[in-house]
């Protein structure tokens, strides 16, 4: 089944350009989520100390990011002549796990990594594997109120900071103004605080530029993973999860508005019939890079990875709008991915591995990477210096549609994937089938959740760190 373009699939379905388009790419993991169990790594890595020895960067290399990589670490060098970065580069996904599970073990673990594949740091925190680095911030004096403060809570284990922001993926929509002219609809909003935009308006839109006689459908589907549980303002696991990073109580079958959301999103296919289904999705696609680019979709919720692709468009006008709320106003409740570097303990040159990830997360790094590439920064400081690269590559974008996406942000919330333990094998196994049943129509969402609760629960049980 087709999965929605996301920031872990994106790259690996595009062609990486570089240069100019390269500048509006957006990276983070492509690959499918790594499912190893707990334990795939040595538990402690050995204690070395090398005055002067090489800093190693586990580093991705087939997701177009190589060049600001090296960008980067070129001006890192020529401020820091006494440090020696070893380039470390893997394909994103599994084969980027398997190396820097190589290096843990092998006694030359890296100074920075990232999570460029579906497991984050606190897989490794758990362990006892993750270098903390208050000492190193508080020593330092680093200006930690420039973070965007989402970001920073999911840098904790155990009340440490393990790891550093360095970019951020928010969501919105995406609509075809083409489509909403011929309805005679207006341009959506790009207010974040317009409590009228919600689900049941979204619908509403959607129903009206729905039209079965050219195969023109309102709105793809909203979302076709676990987010399509949050759209209602709730979530599949009890709130502790976003503050110890460990996937510990399952309430996805006891939240009604969780269930609710999933059947909403099963219903605007199946029902309503104003999204298309996953076989009309792949009939509609006909090998174009997004559903959104057929012409055929009014309204698709995603993050800003898609810019570097949507940027081509020239059959039809599109923009940019404020995600909805729930029903009736309630509380939104969307995902952020935000990445970050963190480092592993043993590390041979521990002083030379700190300048270089604290360089990485300055204001001079992020100006390359990820600005340059694509994503923005995990920075309050520089989101008009991100607006001001778009522009360049987005002539046709109002600054409100620019800063929607700065503020989309600030509205969403730390993900799932990048900051837990154990949520990548519990969705694998477990939540994204009992989805993919509820969206081709086997099952309800109430009975589908409900019958899925007994392997999810068991999944849980047996992912616990140790």
């Amino acid at each position: 089944m087709q999965k929605q373009l996301s920031r872990r699939n994106f790259l690996k379905m595009v062609s990486i350009a570089t240069g100019a388009s390269a500048a509006l790419l957006a990276g983070c993991a492509p690959s499918a989520p790594a499912t190893a169990a707990p334990g795939a790594v040595a538990t402690s890595a050995p204690p070395a100390s090398e005055a002067g020895a090489p800093v190693p960067a586990l580093l991705r290399s087939d997701a177009g990011e190589k060049e600001f990589f090296e960008k980067a670490i070129a001006l890192f060098e020529s401020r820091n002549p006494t440090i020696k970065v070893d380039r470390v580069y893997a394909t994103g996904g599994d084969p980027y796990i398997t190396k820097l599970d190589l290096m843990i073990a092998g006694g030359d673990p890296p100074a920075i990594y990232a999570p460029f594949s579906a497991r984050g740091y606190r897989y490794y925190a758990a362990k006892g594997l993750s270098q903390p680095l208050d000492d190193f911030i508080a020593r330092d004096k680093v200006d930690m109120t420039d973070f965007y403060e989402d970001a920073l809570k999911g840098c904790k284990y155990n009340g440490q900071y393990m790891a550093l922001p360095l970019d951020a993926w928010p969501h919105l929509v995406y609509y075809n103004r083409t489509l909403f002219k011929k309805a005679g609809l207006p341009d959506l909003t790009t207010d974040w605080t317009d409590k009228t935009w919600d689900m049941n308006a979204y619908k509403d839109v959607a129903t009206k530029l729905t039209d079965a006689s050219t195969n023109t459908f309102g709105m793809n589907q909203y979302f076709n993973y676990w987010a399509a549980g949050w759209a209602f303002g709730t979530d599949w696991f009890t709130p502790d999860v976003y503050e110890t990073g460990i996937v510990k109580t399952w309430i996805g079958d006891k939240e009604e508005k969780t269930i609710a959301a999933v059947q909403w999103n099963a219903d605007t296919m199946l029902k309503d019939k104003i999204a298309p289904t996953p076989a009309q999705q792949k009939s509609v696609q006909a090998g174009l890079q997004s559903l959104f680019m057929s012409g055929k979709i009014g309204m698709d919720i995603g993050n800003i990875g898609s810019l570097s692709t949507y940027k081509d468009i020239t059959d039809f006008e599109w923009g940019i709008a404020a995600a909805p709320f729930p029903p009736g106003g309630d509380p939104r409740r969307l995902h952020v991915w935000i990445d970050f570097w963190s480092m592993i303990k043993g590390v041979k040159n521990l002083p030379g591995a700190w300048e270089f990830l604290k360089f990485m997360v300055s204001a001079d790094a992020q100006k390359i990477y990820p600005i340059e590439y694509g994503p923005q920064s995990s920075l309050k400081s520089l989101a008009q210096t991100w607006i001001d690269k778009q522009k360049a590559f987005l002539p046709k974008l109002t600054d409100k549609e620019l800063q929607t996406m700065i503020a989309g942000a600030k509205n969403e919330s730390i993900d799932l994937e990048n900051w837990t333990i154990n949520f990548s094998p519990i969705n694998s196994q477990a939540l994204q089938p009992m989805l993919d049943v509820v969206w081709l129509g086997e099952k309800s969402a109430k009975d589908a959740i409900v019958e899925a609760t007994p392997k999810i629960n068991q999944l849980i049980k047996e992912t616990q760190p140790t």
